[in-house]
This record gives C-alpha cells, structure tokens and sequence, in this order.
C-alpha cells in the first residue's frame, strides 16, 4: 500500500496545516501495518521540514507542484477544461501509487483512489471574509472533491453537517477525523523562566496562539484587556502566528492601531512566528489559552492547548464545543465582557503545574487512536475499490 500527499503550501504559509500533517504522519507511524509507505509529493520549490521531521517518509518533488511553473500550469488546464488531473495522476500511477491523501480529486479516469480533505466550510459561514473569486474557487474545488473523490475527510462533527448543508446529495462515505496535536518533547521544552526572560514576559500571561486572519477575532480580545484595565486589573495577552492575512492584507496594521487607541499596546504582545518548542513552552508557562475564533474547523491550538492539560477561554462555537475541552470557559464571539470575567477569575486562581507523566499518557492514547481511525478509512476505501474493481 502506498499513499502519497501532495503538499501544496509552504510550511511559513499555513502552520496549522503543516502540524496537522504532523500530527497525522505521527499518528500513522504508530499504528499503520509494516506494508504501508507514507510517499510526500513536493514542489521543487516547496519549503517543509516534514521530510527531515520523518525521515522515514519517501520523498517525491515535481515541478508539477510548483505553482506558475509550466509543468503546474499544464496541469490547470486539464483541470479547468476536463475536471481532471491527468499529470498528476500519470505522475503517481509512474511511482505506483494506491490512493491520494487529503489532496484534491484526480478525475473519474484515474486509477489512484482519493480521499479529499475538506478542512472547513468557512466560506459558507462568514462570506465577508472572502471574494466572490475565492468563495467560487472554493465552491468549484468541493463540488469537485464530492464529485469525484471515494470518500471525503473532514475534521468534526460540525464540518459533517456543513457538508451535507452543501452537498444535500451527497452520499459516498464522510469519515469524521478529530486530529490531535503535535507530541511534546520534555527534554526539550523551555522552563517558565526561560521563556520570560527570552520574550520580556510577567511571571503570568494569556497565550493567544492564532495566525492574526481576520476571522480569529483578535479585537475582542483587546477590547476585554481594556475593560480589565479600567477594572484597575493587570493582564498581559501574548500572541504568537504570522501578523499577515493574504485576505486582508491592512488588517494586521489597523488591529494594532485599535490596540494603541485602547491604551492597551503595551499589554497585547506580538511575538509573530516562534520556534514550535517555544510556542509548547509559552502555552505550557501560561495561566490559560485564548482562542476568540469567529470560525473553525477544528482548532490546531485547542487541540495543542488540551495536549498540555491547560485551562481554555474559548469562543462558544460547535466545534469548541465538541473539542469538549475538560478546562474550557466559553463566551459569545462579540462578548468582550465576559472574555474579561473570564480572564480575570483565572488570574484569581493558581496556575497547576505541568504534570509530565500525565500529558504523555493522555497523549499517546488519543494519537494511537487518530491513527488507528486513519487506518481503519484507508482500509475500507480500499476494500470497496477492490470489490467495484471485480
């Protein structure tokens, strides 16, 4: 069995899907049967640190991957023009590949089976956020992965209602995938008073751990630091994630303007992109996680936040809520006040130690779990392609 992911982004680009890869060759790793080769499909100009992270995975780089190179333009145009990925599939059919992972379709003439990945549905939900060209792309791509995919993965409970609420027709088969995070080194984890001294940090602070998009919501979480500042409260929001949104690009710049006109610049710290040892150290260091999301589809630093056992101050979305954190508060996406209630009663209360033992525990079952659920759609896919096949 061989199962390649083609990975279509820069790691710097999209973190949270770089660690859900992560997460997920780690998942493989542990359960999957001895016959099963993780294949990597890169650009040739494609940055990842998967392939030195896994060293045991296989590596295959083609221009085909490299977007505005010829190779990747010739295959827009069986794309666009037959609803087929005809390079692509010749060039995994080359290197005899099984089945295509959380990639998008390769076309009904293709002999690999494929198994898109619809991570979310946010443009079905706050359309504002997106162009008319990126809501048609989008709409076009899972239209197409419906279409011609043998089954469809998705993150959570809440995206498999989205599916059916876009595709009513839709009946191949919907495996629900919650991922985990990435595992945590101890040995190589920052002690609390590294990681202030390093980054100039009070002995406590929020760990707001989101790229600065505009649906995370950063604002409210400036409007609840000042509210707290007019309570005459101290609280300290460190941010961690790239300050850029390609939507958006003014948006970073008028975020921090509101954070000046607030009074509360000198308290809502960006730190930008961290080393992934020194983001596990500032979550674990922190008195407790926020994430203000209007959106997600299942969040990658809930998820992380979790591994770690940390208190959550959360967004009441559906999906926060079926991430069913055991430390999570929740507050309405436009409450500042109640962030602020929040914020303020955990500062009230000690921060619990970090309990090593217990994290990686906890941790290695839900990752051999993840894992064996992986295992067990691959395996089915396959078995009803094989008896279509006869």
């Amino acid at each position: 069995m061989r199962i390649a992911f083609a990975y279509h982004f820069n790691d710097k680009d999209w973190l949270g899907g770089r660690n859900y890869f992560a997460s997920l060759f780690s998942a493989i790793h542990e359960v999957a049967p001895p016959s099963w080769q993780i294949v990597l499909v890169l650009g040739n100009k494609t940055v990842s640190s998967l392939p030195e992270e896994f060293p045991w995975l296989e590596v295959l780089r083609t221009p085909l991957m490299d977007r505005l190179a010829p190779a990747w333009f010739a295959r827009q145009v069986t794309l666009r023009g037959f609803e087929n990925d005809y390079l692509l599939s010749c060039y995994l059919s080359h290197h005899s590949i099984d089945l295509l992972s959380h990639s998008a379709y390769l076309g009904k003439r293709s002999s690999i089976r494929t198994l898109p990945w619809l991570y979310d549905f946010q443009f079905m939900h706050l359309p504002e956020y997106w162009t008319p060209k990126q809501i048609a792309w989008s709409t076009k791509r899972y239209n197409n992965a419906c279409k011609h995919g043998d089954g469809i993965i998705v993150s959570s409970e809440d995206a498999c209602n989205d599916l059916h609420t876009f595709a009513p027709g839709y009946q191949k088969p919907v495996y629900v995938m919650q991922f985990v995070s990435n595992p945590v080194d101890f040995s190589c984890l920052p002690s609390a008073q590294e990681i202030r001294t390093r980054y100039h940090l009070p002995e406590r602070y929020f760990h707001l751990p989101n790229q600065f998009w505009s649906n995370k919501n950063h604002r409210l979480a400036i409007d609840a630091l000042a509210l707290l500042k007019q309570r005459g409260i101290h609280a300290t929001i460190v941010c961690t994630g790239k300050p850029y949104d390609v939507r958006m690009p003014q948006y970073f710049d008028e975020l921090m303007a509101h954070c000046q006109a607030q009074g509360v610049d000198d308290r809502f710290r960006v730190l930008g992109v961290v080393p992934h040892t020194d983001l596990q150290g500032l979550m674990a260091h922190s008195a407790a996680v926020i994430n203000p999301s209007r959106f997600e589809g299942w969040s990658t630093s809930v998820e992380e936040a979790k591994t770690l056992q940390k208190r959550l101050l959360l967004s009441d979305l559906a999906v926060h809520r079926e991430q069913a954190p055991q430390n999570g508060r929740f507050f309405a996406t436009d409450d500042a006040a109640a962030l602020a209630d929040h914020m303020a009663q955990t500062l009230a209360e000690p921060t619990p130690p970090v309990d090593e033992a217990a994290i990686t525990a906890s941790y290695q079952q839900r990752l051999r779990a993840f894992g064996q659920l992986y295992v067990d759609y691959v395996t089915q896919t396959m078995r009803v392609a094989t008896a279509q096949a006869r």
